[in-house]
């Protein structure tokens, strides 16, 4: 049989079986002459005319480049041979197989056309072919190359169109040589394989057919008249429908379908040679992907030609065997087409019976291929429907016809069978009226009784399944009541169809009443038999019901009766509705219902109210889902609402679902929502109720899922409801800041979309002054607040004043916390000082509210902070009325400075609960920042600050006014507001300089004076003047009055303590050493002062801070004055320090503190005169003892004053001699302090104590020999070691204190090891050991920095380097963060274990069982540590040699070498003029691992006892904690023990033998020793066994060996 759509081959015409002729594209086309190529690149282009695609494609990229470089003229021109060359290669690299030589080739002609312009656009048109071929080639970047390059020069639509009928002559005749070629011409067979070859051919005829295509497209057919007939002349066109390449398929049958639609004359000629191959070939072959092409161009073909068909056979059986492959990959348009050829088929022969019947067959395998898509399955059997039609219309149809091509069409649709599995995908029931139609308009009496029995069979096919249906308790239940849901809605959908009237009226109806009284009687018999089955098995066949439901909505007008309603729900039977509600079938029949609601509405009503009867007198488990089917219709919204018992039912079950522990949905208030079913009281007690439950937090996340139902639905529940809407929003602004994510999102939802609701009221004002002006655990949070009020401002068209607190209840609430006198200790942070002293308790104030937020916040701090953050966040003061402005700042101010205190003293219950929690201290923070933030922006915009009088009505005016009206008494409300009007003071000097009117200013308002009513004003303006007042006439009067009245007063006078906290006052605006008072009344001052402490007892706390504090600001100026005025201030610091365990710490802080800072300046005294000296001197011993004594007070809290005097202290204790402290025990328990400054004193000075009594020590354990012991105080320092799980990781970036006091214990430890003996250091070892604690410190280091957890610290990125390493500094450490400040400490300890205790580390890493911190540890080690320690390992090798004593007369000095780079000493000891010498070297993992000791000469021993030497050299260093020089000892000392006594050979004389033995064989006689050696050759020399001495015989000593003559 002959084989179609293979490409033929060229005819072999010359030598060799090639062609005497080629063109362009064919491979023996001779190559051009690159001879005038230049040289440079000349082999690039030889290279192209290899057959290698990867030398091609390397050539072309080297050429474009060299092309590129050219292009702007810089480099010279593109040479004429080279654009020569490329126009005769560039036709065969645009078809290369090679996608990159194909797409280069596009490339290299669009850089030359750019670089040699004219001179290659001359060539373009003998290039035209190739190039626009190449835009319709399939690889996208070929394509888009050739694409790219075609529109850079011809940008716009019609140039292109231009350019391609300028060129169409070229055009053609590159189409034409191109479709003539062959894959014998196109690629030499014996270099390429099959596959290449065809794939190049194809490549070149779908260019070629491509050319073509677009030709007709863009120019006009006149032009091209001959041309293409010459083309379409050319055999291998028309053969390209049969070939295997469906690109080339598809195009040929494009450029046909153009070529009839352009020039059909053009392809009579060939008519004959095209319908061979189209109606032969071409659909005999496979035409996958292309077939909905040809049967596009066959239809277009036999309308213009239809003679094409021929009458020797029927077109259907030429298209039959075609039909039965399907659409063979192509997509739905193949059915289409399919359906547009059959409809334009010539009539050559009349269609027979058996030929439609065959035809119908074919076209049934094709539509039911497997591999046909789904998607397609409408249009092929829309297709085969229309063929039938066809087919009716010419024939006459017999009854067996019918049943064999038709009926299992409706039968397969209605139900699917497997029996027919030729008809698996049935077409939609819209198909069917017109064929069905057709049939029946047929006469003849055996097709219209088959079409009467058909129908007949198909419902009783119908009815039998429903009869057969499972029961309710079967498994397959459910899908069996499925499936006959689906049959009846295919039923009723099919008779809706038949039944409705044409569409068109150009389609008749025909005489087709027997076809619809056939389907009406069929569909009838199946309505009733499914109302027969619902009522037999109790409504519990929802498939029967559903089969209902279709019927009604299908055919309404046939089954939707007053006699069918009656039926379907039995009134007259209540048990039989009862069981209709509790049914499956319950939402079907109610569709049923509803269907009727317009036509029968009275009988609607009835019947809707008697099944909601029966429903709320249903059990509860099928209540709900009864009432949700019977209000799921819109026509019972109204008779719903007006069913009192329903209405109460929707409500009570909607409430209860809203409740955590319900397991009810929310499917029945959606219903009740979506169909209206809700009047409207009832909806606002749902609403109301689901608002209430929104307080409670185990109902707010099911209550806000039915709110959101309601906000969705009917909105306007809350909109009409002010009340209501006020409380809703509260309560989920509330919500939106709970911690359970999912609550907060949903309360926020529903609060946007209830914004977008329009309404004319405001809530959000109301609820901001209400969660303002009181709170409980359940208000809303500031930011809540802020976000509210910020939206409100900007949405304007509000009074301002309405967005902040009211400053009545405001002050109100403040007043409560101000009604306790202040901490003293206060007054070491406050710039007020000794103010703090002089508060009085106001008589019957208030007791402070207990009512907080949850975050602990009073009324008074949330009112501050909701300010303070308003005012930041755009909303101005002066927007403000101006009285409001002067009592909004002035409470903001006062809340300031009393958070400030709170916070300096983390006090619990003030304005905030708890400022030791973090976030509150922020809080805190944040909030004063954010107050002097913005007096700071008042203040800077104050203009004539330094003009001034206190007389206008500027705001700051205004504000100073009213603090000094508040501080005309003692309180605490007076102190506060002094420190407000200080601070205000100080920013105002600090942003415009001091006030010109400052005299007059004391003038008017009378305050510098010591009195209850006006020292708090004199204090608040002394302090915040500051240094402006240096200069002041009036406070150089008042400082010397002031120093005046201390002359003379008494301690017990309440007037003394005013004058002196005033003095101190006024004291601190000069410099200590320039104060403006007389020397005279500074030394009269301090005489009373001192005369003052005769009687400490009469002293207050009070008194004596103020009192060392003026002293200290004094002594300056009086220190060179002789007198017992010194000792008498010693004693009584003295006094003081001593009496401190009996008052409070807050007491006894503040004359703590200014004592110690007088001690401090009274010892820093360089030119004080002798009696200062002395009485220093004399109580030195006992001021020490007072200073430990403060050291063991105890600290309540860790509160900022006390830190401040812990510090202070730390600094006196660091100056303590060491011989002052001869007991160490008593300071050990103070590393262990809650106090850091305390743990650094008590560190501090044992770090110094204890290296100096390890001597001491030593000497001790010598004389006593008695084993020496680390004191007991400080190894219970260590018995409670840190763990991870007692300290998880956000504690242990704080640096807890008892962390700290644990590793400062071992660092005193290691301390002691530092200046200790061997012998103790040895001794400290074995203490450690046997309670194990360098396991308890390795554990807890190694999980702190990483190791356990496989992520050790890198010391690099945390900036530890080796001097951190080395060593710790306290006070360095302290100054870096807790974090950093413990990893340097636990670094530099590791460090002190390899140094000082690597055995106990060792041993612990062997006996470490996690493998994953042994493998972390070493290389940390190695890397960070061992490099320091073996260094430190050497140069204490060096050390030690250097500190060697020399040997005595009879020994040799040993000789030791140290080698830093390459870790290792040698030693040796020159015996006889040799050297006996070994080599000690240290592993990288030093001390992990252990020292390797080598011998590298033997001298004077056996190989035995060298060997033991060197191992007890290696055993000492292992076991002497790796120390190098306990080895060396070692070693020589084993040499010189063994020399010991040795004298020379009497033979040799010689001590060491040849064969480095010493002499060991003596002469019983004379007793000389001999070598054994030497002895044996003067035996074997003197023929005889006599002494070399004595001549006496030796007894035998054994044969000579050769091993020993060899070692002679």
């Amino acid at each position: 049989m002959k084989r179609h759509g293979k490409p033929k081959k060229a005819p072999a015409t010359g030598f060799g079986g090639f062609s005497t002729s080629s063109t362009a594209l064919s491979y023996i086309t001779p190559p051009p002459d690159l001879s005038n190529i230049p040289q440079d690149i000349v082999v690039p282009f030889k290279n192209l005319t290899k057959k290698d695609s990867i030398t091609k494609s390397k050539a072309l990229e080297e050429i474009v480049s060299y092309v590129q470089i050219r292009s702007d003229g810089k480099n010279g021109e593109i040479e004429e041979p080279i654009l020569e060359a490329w126009a005769q290669l560039y036709a065969q690299a645009s078809v290369d197989n090679s996608r990159r030589v194909r797409e280069l080739s596009h490339i290299l002609l669009i850089e030359l056309l750019k670089a040699a312009k004219q001179r290659m656009a001359k060539r373009i048109p003998a290039m035209v072919g190739p190039w626009l071929a190449g835009t319709f080639d399939r690889d996208r970047a070929v394509s888009r190359a050739a694409t790219d390059g075609f529109s850079t020069f011809l940008d716009t639509e019609d140039k292109a169109n231009k350019f391609w009928r300028r060129c169409q002559a070229q055009i053609l005749q590159y189409a034409t040589e191109a479709i003539k070629e062959t894959p014998g011409t196109l690629s030499d067979e014996r270099v390429s394989t099959k596959e290449d070859a065809d794939a190049k051919y194809y490549r070149v005829m779908g260019g070629s057919l491509s050319l073509v295509l677009n030709l007709l497209k863009k120019v006009e057919i006149s032009e091209v008249q001959d041309g293409l007939a010459e083309y379409f002349a050319v055999d291998s066109v028309w053969s390209m429908a049969a070939s295997e390449d469906a690109f080339v398929r598809r195009t040929l049958f494009q450029l046909l379908q153009a070529s009839l639609d352009a020039t059909p004359v053009s392809l009579k000629p060939n008519l004959p040679q095209i319908g061979r191959v189209l109606l032969s070939d071409s659909l005999k072959c496979s035409q996958s992907t292309s077939a909905a092409d040809l049967l596009k161009a066959l239809a277009s073909l036999t309308k213009t030609f239809p003679e094409v068909w021929g009458t020797k056979k029927h077109p259907l059986q030429r298209v039959q065997p075609f039909v039965e492959k399907g659409s063979q990959g192509c997509s739905w348009v193949y059915w289409e087409e399919l359906d547009r050829l059959l409809s334009v088929l010539p009539e050559t022969k009349p269609t027979s019976i058996e030929i439609a019947t065959h035809f119908l067959v074919s076209l049934r395998q094709g539509i039911s291929n497997r591999e046909e898509p789904r998607a397609s399955s409408l249009y092929a059997w829309a297709c085969y429907i229309n063929a039938l039609e066809r087919f009716l219309n010419d024939v006459t149809p017999t009854a067996q016809f019918l049943e064999k091509h038709f009926y299992p069409l409706t039968q397969q649709y209605l139900h699917q069978s497997p029996e027919l599995k030729a008809w698996t995908s049935p077409p939609q029931p819209r198909l069917f009226p017109k064929a069905w139609r057709i049939v029946a308009r047929h006469s003849d009496p055996d097709v219209q009784r088959s079409i009467d029995e058909e129908w007949q069979r198909l419902g009783n096919s119908l009815v039998s399944r429903m009869s057969i249906s499972l029961p309710e308790v079967s498994k397959e239940y459910q899908k069996s009541q499925q499936e006959l849901a689906a049959d009846g809605e295919r039923w009723f959908s099919l008779a809706e169809a038949i039944l409705a009237e044409p569409r068109s009226q150009t389609e008749e109806r025909g005489d087709d009443t027997l076809l619809r009284t056939t389907v009406t009687s069929s569909s009838s018999k199946v309505l009733h038999a499914a109302l027969d089955l619902l009522q037999r098995r109790n409504y519990k066949s929802f498939g029967a019901a559903s089969l209902l439901q279709s019927a009604f909505k299908r055919c309404p007008n046939l089954f939707a009766s007053e006699d069918q309603i009656h039926l379907l729900f039995p009134l007259q039977n209540p048990d039989q509705i009862k069981t209709l509600v509790t049914s499956p079938s319950l939402p079907y029949l109610v569709s049923c219902l509803e269907m009727t609601a317009s036509k029968l509405p009275h009988h609607f009503n009835t019947i809707w109210e008697t099944l909601v009867n029966s429903a709320l007198e249903s059990d509860m488990a099928s209540r709900s889902t009864a009432i949700i089917h019977l209000i799921s219709t819109h026509s019972a919204a109204l008779p719903a609402q007006h069913h009192r018992s329903l209405q109460e039912y929707l409500v009570t079950n909607w409430l209860n679902s809203s409740q955590a522990t319900s397991s009810i949905s929310l499917d029945l208030p959606k219903a009740a929502l979506d169909f209206n079913a809700l009047d409207s009281n009832s909806t606002k007690t749902v609403a109301t109720g689901l608002v209430r439950q929104l307080g409670v937090p185990s109902n707010s996340g099911s209550a806000l899922n039915a709110l959101q139902l309601i906000v969705n639905k009917k909105p306007s529940v809350f909109l009409q409801d002010h009340d209501l809407h006020v409380d809703l929003v509260t309560r989920l602004l509330s919500l939106a800041e709970v911690s359970d994510q999912s609550v907060s999102e949903k309360a926020t939802a529903l609060r946007s979309h209830l914004d977008q609701q329009p309404t004319g009221q405001r809530p959000l004002v109301r609820i901001i002054q209400e969660n303002l002006d009181d709170v409980e655990a359940s208000s809303l949070g500031i930011d809540t607040l802020l976000q509210q009020a910020t939206a409100t401002f900007g949405s304007g068209g509000l009074p301002v004043e309405d967005l902040f607190p009211s400053s009545n209840v405001w002050m109100t609430e403040l007043s409560s916390f101000l009604r306790d006198v202040p901490n003293p200790s206060l007054s070491l942070t406050s710039s007020l000082g000794g103010a703090y002293f002089l508060v009085e308790k106001p008589q019957n104030a208030p007791p402070p509210s207990s009512k907080r937020d949850r975050k602990g916040r009073s009324i008074p701090a949330r009112m501050a902070l909701y300010t303070a953050k308003l005012l930041s966040s755009g909303v101005q003061v002066s927007s403000l009325p101006q009285e409001f402005q002067v009592e909004l700042l002035y409470l903001l101010s006062l809340t300031a400075e009393l958070a400030t205190d709170q916070l300096t003293l983390m006090e619990v219950n003030g304005l905030w609960g708890q400022p030791t929690n973090e976030e509150t201290a922020a809080e805190i923070e944040g909030f004063v920042a954010l107050s002097q933030k913005t007096m700071n922006s008042i203040i800077s915009g104050v203009k004539d600050w330094r003009g001034l009088d206190l007389t206008g009505s500027s705001l700051v005016e205004r504000l100073i006014k009213i603090m000094l009206q508040q501080i005309n008494n003692l309180s605490p409300m007076a102190l506060y507001s002094a420190k407000a009007l200080s601070a205000l003071l100080q920013t105002s000097v600090e942003a415009h300089g001091p006030p010109l009117k400052l005299e007059d200013w004391f003038g008017k308002l009378g305050i510098m004076r010591a009195t209850p009513q006006t020292i708090f004003a004199a204090i608040a303006f002394i302090t915040g003047l500051g240094e402006a007042l240096v200069s002041s006439k009036a406070i150089t009067i008042l400082i010397t009055r002031l120093m005046s009245e201390v002359v003379g007063a008494l301690p017990s006078q309440d007037k003394t303590l005013y004058s002196l906290v005033l003095l101190n006052t006024c004291m601190s605006v000069f410099e200590t050493d320039n104060l403006p008072v007389e020397n005279r009344k500074q030394i009269m001052a301090l005489k009373t002062m001192t005369s003052w402490t005769d009687t400490p007892d009469e002293m207050s706390t009070e008194l004596a801070a103020e009192t060392c504090k003026a002293v200290y600001r004094m002594f300056p100026g009086v220190k060179q004055v002789y007198g017992p005025y010194w000792e008498q201030i010693i004693e009584y610091c003295g006094f003081l320090w001593s009496g401190a365990a009996q008052y409070s710490a807050d007491e006894r802080l503040p004359y703590i503190y200014f004592s110690l800072k007088l001690m401090l300046v009274l010892e820093a005294a360089t030119d004080a005169n002798d009696d200062l000296v002395e009485a220093l001197a004399e109580h030195s011993d006992s001021t020490s003892k007072a200073l430990i004594g403060l050291l063991k007070l105890p600290r309540d809290a860790d509160t900022e004053p006390c830190q401040i005097v812990d510090e202070l202290l730390c600094r006196v204790v660091d100056k303590i001699p060491l011989e002052h402290l001869k007991d160490l025990s008593e300071l050990y328990g103070l590393v262990a302090s809650d106090s850091r400054a305390i743990q650094t004193a008590a560190f501090g000075f044992l770090h110094r104590a204890l290296p100096a009594a390890q001597q001491q020590i030593g000497v001790e354990v010598l004389l006593d020999k008695t084993n020496a012991r680390l004191p007991d105080e400080l190894l219970s320092l260590l018995l409670d070691a840190p763990t991870l799980e007692a300290y998880p990781d956000d504690m242990l970036v704080h640096f807890p204190t008892p962390v700290r006091s644990y590793l400062l214990a071992w660092h005193l430890i290691f301390d002691a090891y530092n200046a200790a003996p061997l012998k103790v250091r040895r001794d400290y070892t074995e203490c450690l050991k046997a309670e194990n604690y360098v396991g308890s410190l390795l554990e807890f280091t190694f999980d702190v920095l990483g190791h356990s957890a496989a992520h050790p610290l890198n010391l690099e990125k945390e900036g530890l380097t080796e001097d951190h390493i080395r060593s710790y500094n306290i006070k360095l450490a302290d100054a870096e963060p807790d974090e950093r400040n413990m990893h340097w400490l636990l670094v530099h300890i590791f460090y002190m274990v390899l140094r000082h205790v690597p055995g106990l580390f060792k041993a612990w890493f062997l006996e470490c069982r996690s493998k994953q911190t042994k493998v972390a540890v070493e290389p940390w080690m190695v890397k960070y540590f061992s490099p320091l320690i073996i260094s430190e390992a050497m140069d204490e090798v060096n050390e030690w040699i250097d500190n060697q004593e020399p040997p005595a007369a009879d020994e040799n000095e040993l000789v030791v070498r140290v080698s830093k780079t390459g870790k290792e000493v040698t030693a040796g000891y020159e015996i006889d003029e040799e050297i006996a010498s070994i080599v000690i070297r240290v592993p990288p993992a030093y001390p992990l691992e252990s020292v390797a000791v080598a011998g590298i000469h033997r001298v004077a021993v056996s190989e035995k006892k060298w060997q033991s030497w060197i191992m007890a050299t290696q055993g000492v260093i292992t076991f002497a904690n790796g120390s190098i020089t306990d080895g060396l000892v070692a070693f020589r000392r084993n040499i010189v023990g063994a020399l010991k006594g040795q004298t020379e050979c009497a033979i040799c004389y010689a001590i060491v033998s040849s064969d480095k033995m010493l002499p060991d064989k003596k002469c019983g006689t004379c007793n000389h020793l001999f070598h054994r050696l030497c002895l044996y050759k003067w035996f074997q020399s003197s023929n005889q066994n006599s002494c070399p001495l004595c001549r006496n015989p030796i007894d035998y000593l054994g044969a000579d060996t050769k091993s020993r003559r060899g070692a002679a």
